[in-house]
C-alpha cells in the first residue's frame, strides 16, 4: 500500500476494503466460522463473534469449496432437494421432480470427481434426448 492517506470503505457483506479515492482493493476482512447443523440436518457456516480481522492486501484470490447447487434457482423452479441440499434425481434417469428438468454431476450427487460429473452429464444428455424425442440413440 502507498504511504498516501486514503479513506477506507467496506463493500457490505463482501469483506473487501476499498480505497475510496482510487477505487482499488486495499484489504480484506475475514471472520472465523464453525459448521453447525440447521433444523433440516444440513451443516451451515456460522460466524464466530469477535473473530473479525482486517488484512491489508492488493490482490485477493478466492479458492472456495463446493457448497452445493444454487438454492434460489431450485426454489424458483420448485425442484425437490435431498437432505444435503443436492437436487433429488435418480441415478441413470437424472429426471428431477419437475418434468423436463434434469440434474447431474455435483448438483445431483454433491461434490465429487470431475470424471463423475462428465459421465453423469453424458447420461443426463441421453435422458434429455429420450424425454424430447421419445427415444434415444445416444450411448
Amino acid at each position: 500500500m502507498s504511504a498516501e492517506v486514503f479513506e477506507e470503505e467496506r463493500d457490505a457483506g463482501e469483506g473487501a476494503i476499498r480505497d475510496r479515492c482510487a477505487g482499488n482493493l486495499a484489504g480484506v476482512v475475514t471472520v472465523q466460522i464453525s459448521w453447525e447443523k440447521n433444523d433440516k440436518g444440513g451443516f451451515i457456516p456460522v460466524e464466530k463473534p469477535g473473530s473479525e480481522q482486517e488484512h491489508p492486501a492488493q490482490l485477493v484470490l478466492l479458492a472456495m469449496g463446493f457448497l452445493g447447487p444454487e438454492q434460489a434457482l431450485l426454489k424458483d423452479l420448485k425442484v425437490e432437494v435431498d437432505p444435503r441440499s443436492n437436487v433429488k434425481a435418480e441415478y441413470g434417469k437424472y429426471a428431477t421432480s419437475v418434468p423436463g428438468v434434469f440434474a447431474a454431476g455435483d448438483a445431483r450427487r454433491g461434490q465429487s470427481l470431475v470424471v463423475w460429473a462428465i459421465n453423469e452429464g453424458r447420461g443426463a444428455a441421453r435422458e434429455c434426448d429420450r424425454y424430447l424425442m421419445g427415444a434415444t440413440e445416444l450411448p
